[in-house]
């Protein structure tokens, strides 16, 4: 059991600010694609990809900083925590998404998926092979979320790898890497950009960091600073390794900065988005895509209603995420009570 371990600012830092440009992302795309309300390609590249580069970082990161000191990593503890961060929740979410297409499509279901397919939704996997072509019951979750559970499945080797074989373990991400990349491989219709290898250096740059490294300097900060500025103004870094790069570099630079500015009221805040990230990620994109529905994009494009708008998804996306953590806590609570002693019942049952 990896044992309680102080909190670092700079990975809610990191996770706080992914989570933003995430909702960003959904809030430019594909409505405001053409007249966006904020930056669409910080940096010369997609603002979502930044988020989610940014998110894969501090996932690396942050399961490593919590069990690298374990000598031997209990896969069936690992395996049951990540089991109960990520499915719990989706489910609940999940259920009431469909509960209120359904009501608001009055009783029509939005997907003509085969019915088989919504064990790709009870195993969070809908939406990643949504985009491989698959007709899923995907409403909500993203591509993310099935990503980072095949990353979770990895994790026990990657950590083996890092922390016994680092540089064995770094040349074979490179290698895999350097070869998705050269050599374009397809799974169905599957984006190159969702394929594990593609991002096996973020991950494992977030592992490496924590393991390793744990600060930045200030002529590293100053090198991702320029980088960054380069790629800004030139967007000489082409395609899927210009995410790589400048995610390394803004997460480096992000880094950086947390130091300067680590005081109560910005912990306080940075740490409340941290703390509900996952129920913002699931819920904020449905949350767009229906207020978008009540006011349509031509009657605030382009003006300031748009901010006006944005603020108000905010509040809702804030409201619906808070609900939905305390529901599933309350869910968790009373499901655990079913079985409190249940083991002890057995064994006096069995010795009667």
């Amino acid at each position: 059991m990896p044992s309680h371990k102080q909190r670092l600012f700079y990975l809610d830092w990191v996770r706080a600010l992914a989570t933003i440009l995430i909702v960003i992302a959904h809030f430019n795309n594909p409505v405001l694609t053409n007249r966006p309300a904020f930056p669409n390609a910080p940096f010369g590249i997609y603002i979502g990809d930044l988020g989610v580069s940014q998110f894969l970082i501090i996932s690396g990161a942050a399961l490593m900083y919590t069990y690298e000191d374990e000598e031997h990593l209990d896969l069936k503890t690992f395996f049951w925590k990540r089991f109960k961060s990520i499915y719990p929740m989706f489910w609940i979410a999940f259920a009431i998404a469909n509960a209120y297409s359904f009501v608001v499509s009055r009783g029509s279901s939005a997907s003509r998926a085969p019915k088989l397919s919504l064990i790709l939704s009870l195993i969070g996997m809908d939406g990643y092979l949504s985009n491989a072509g698959l007709s899923t019951f995907y409403i909500l979750g993203e591509w993310f979320l099935g990503f980072i559970v095949f990353f979770y499945i990895v994790f026990p080797l990657l950590r083996y790898g890092v922390i016994h074989h680092p540089w064995i373990t770094a040349g074979l991400g490179l290698a895999a890497y350097a070869a998705t990349l050269l050599l374009h491989p397809h799974l169905g219709q599957m984006p190159e950009s969702l394929l594990l290898t593609t991002r096996i250096p973020e991950l494992c740059f977030g592992m490496y960091f924590v393991r390793y490294v744990n600060t930045v300097s200030h002529p590293v900060a100053l090198i991702a600073a320029l980088l960054l500025v380069f790629q800004a103004l030139t967007g000489q870094i082409p395609g899927s390794f210009a995410v790589t790069v400048v995610g390394m570099a803004s997460f480096l630079l992000l880094v950086w900065i947390s130091r300067w500015i680590e005081y109560r009221p910005i912990k306080i805040i940075v740490g409340s988005i941290s703390n509900y990230s996952y129920a913002i990620f699931l819920v904020h994109h449905l949350v767009i895509k229906q207020m978008f529905a009540i006011v349509p994009a031509e009657r605030v494009i382009g003006s300031l209603s748009v901010y006006v708008l944005f603020f108000v998804d905010i509040l809702v996306i804030a409201a619906l995420s808070y609900l939905l953590q305390r529901l599933n806590k309350g869910t968790m609570i009373y499901v655990r009570s079913m079985f409190t002693g249940f083991d002890k019942t057995l064994q006096k049952q069995a010795r009667a």
